[in-house]
């Protein structure tokens, strides 16, 4: 089911859910706490009215051992509380951040696109931490109701134009609180949105800054940033000014009230009807009262939060990519040779690639050139099933890729994308990224790609860290070390798109020598206008205009 079937309510109802014991136990233990609160100025009244006897210290006595005995009680409620809300509260965090992981990265390009990454981290990170904050607060919950049920009918006790200043106060306080639930919920829903938004100009500056550098790009980078940074200012202020008259007008009521309320009980207690025992008690009970309408408007702050929140968590989680598996999908053979039949790929309305004929069977190697703008990688992306092609048909086996699961086309179907991604660690983590090879394995595979000799110069060897995005590592070094990570699995097609490009012809030409002598039964697709990898080809596939396709050899 949807995540958000239920809307952002529904998706905190299930979180908690998911907690209920914890949780249960949390508002349990406020429970007592709160009441504990609530006893201490009776625990006063009756210390003061009974207690204080002339020639009889035991009475007094009784009265604030009890009182200590509640304050003791308070604590460890308190704590208890606290405890198990935060444990609950980590819990769902620990949760929410490996399904939004998880959903992260299933998402494809297209699906992604919908999303920048520092939106996506923002959504991982202050906006789960705004659900559990709420969830951290339920237990606070306990306390404003405790409160409200437990002062009306001990303001009652005590007299009735009491209570009446209390009732009429209720009405007031209600009306006042529903002016801000709906704007702050706006104005929070744009800052979250501003938020997102100057997280995808850190990402770009991080990122973007040393490629632009020389051409004095980095200065509209940081100026996107400023503007983005001044527009979450501009919006955290206007949810601070809402914020501040939200938790400040409230229990001014309430002080209002006990102002009025001190008046006319100082006037019952001069007329003897109720006691300055129970006087103090009345204000202390509204002090109280006034504290829990500070932590109710907090809470409906948080709620306000949280539902924003948690409706920017579900959206991701909802998320699908547009290259799914089938209902029911069709298991793809071990072994096969890869065939486009009319490939064509067209983005926003314009034909990018094709249409295009390609086979290459075990064995073979393939090449893929042409110039700038003819759809090289949009082809590739489309052969290994990253993306699905706008007409035409891949097929794997005979099997039409589309009729399989993605999973399975990607162990069948390897590809060495332009870009390598490097990750901070050593060489090893970048190699295995977490599949069990073994090292003899892992070297294998490095001495296929010609990186073996770099390996054996570091001191460390393949334990050495390649430092964040591989920093270390040259333009070269990082893509025969994405090659030799793209090689260890042995797949039975291989598609490499442009993974030469940094290095020298003899190289260049080590390393086909070497790939296919190492995988002699794996059919290669290579994506290259170098002529050394051309050379070597069995066939080569020439792309020109997207509606013009050559093909050479036999």
């Amino acid at each position: 089911m949807s995540e958000t079937a239920n809307g952002p309510a529904g998706f905190l109802r299930g979180l908690v859910r998911g907690e209920r014991l914890l949780v249960g136990l949390g508002l349990g233990a406020s429970t007592v706490q709160q009441a504990a609160v609530l006893a201490l100025p009776f625990c006063v009244q009756h210390g003061l009215d009974d207690g204080i006897t002339p020639g009889d210290a035991g009475r007094t006595w009784l009265w604030a051992g009890l009182a200590a005995l509640v304050a003791v009680v308070v604590a460890a409620a308190g704590v208890g509380a606290s405890w198990w809300s935060n444990l609950a509260a980590n819990r769902i965090a620990h949760r929410l951040r490996a399904d939004l992981a998880g959903a992260a990265v299933a998402l494809d390009r297209s699906a992604a696109a919908r999303f920048g990454q520092g939106d996506l981290a923002m959504r991982a990170t202050r906006d789960v931490e705004m659900v559990t904050g709420w969830v951290q607060g339920l237990t606070r919950w306990a306390r404003v109701v405790v409160t409200v049920v437990t002062v009306l009918p001990a303001v009652a006790l005590l007299d009735s134009v009491l209570l009446v200043v209390v009732l009429v106060s209720m009405p007031v306080l209600a009306l006042v609180n529903a002016q801000f639930p709906a704007r702050y919920r706006r104005t929070n829903e744009a800052l979250s949105a501003a938020h997102g938004d100057r997280a995808d100009t850190v990402a770009d500056l991080l990122s973007a800054s040393a490629a632009v550098r020389g051409l004095g790009g980095e200065h509209v980078l940081v100026g996107r940033h400023d503007d983005a940074s001044a527009r979450v200012a501009d919006h955290t202020m206007r949810v601070a000014r809402i914020g501040a008259w939200w938790v400040s007008v409230p229990p001014a009521v309430l002080r209002a009230a006990i102002a009025v309320g001190l008046g006319f009980g100082g006037f019952a207690a001069i007329d003897g009807r109720i006691t300055v025992g129970g006087l103090v008690a009345f204000v202390s009970w509204m002090i109280t009262l006034t504290t829990a309408v500070g932590v109710l408007v907090d809470l409906l702050v948080n709620r306000g939060q949280a539902r924003v929140a948690a409706r920017r968590v579900a959206e991701v989680l909802d998320a699908r990519p547009d290259v799914a598996a089938p209902a029911a999908p069709v298991e793809l053979p071990e072994r096969g040779a890869l065939a486009a039949e009319g490939l064509t790929v067209v983005r926003d309305g314009r034909t990018v690639a094709g249409p295009v004929d390609l086979a290459v069977g075990p064995g073979e190697l393939v090449v893929v050139t042409g110039p700038t703008g003819s759809g090289k990688s949009a082809l590739v992306r489309t052969l290994v099933r990253l993306d699905d092609p706008s007409a035409g048909v891949v097929r794997f086996a005979g099997v039409d890729l589309r009729e399989a699961d993605p999973a399975q086309v990607w162990r069948r179907v390897g590809v060495v994308l332009q870009r390598p991604t490097v990750l901070s660690g050593t060489l090893a983590d970048n190699l295995a990224m977490g599949r069990d090879f073994s090292h003899e394995e892992l070297l294998d595979a490095c001495a296929a790609a010609c990186l073996d000799e770099f390996v054996a110069s570091l001191p460390d060897g393949l334990d050495t860290v390649v430092g964040e995005r591989g920093e270390t590592l040259s333009g070269g070094q990082a893509q025969r070390l994405a090659l030799a990570r793209g090689l260890l699995p042995r797949p039975p097609v291989l598609i490499l798109d442009d993974v030469t490009s940094a290095v020298d012809v003899d190289t260049e030409r080590e390393i086909l020598a070497r790939v296919r002598a190492r995988a002699p039964e794996t059919a290669l697709v290579f994506v290259s206008h170098r002529p050394a990898v051309v050379a070597a080809a069995d066939r080569v596939v020439r792309l020109a205009a997207p509606a013009e396709m050559e093909v050479v050899g036999g």
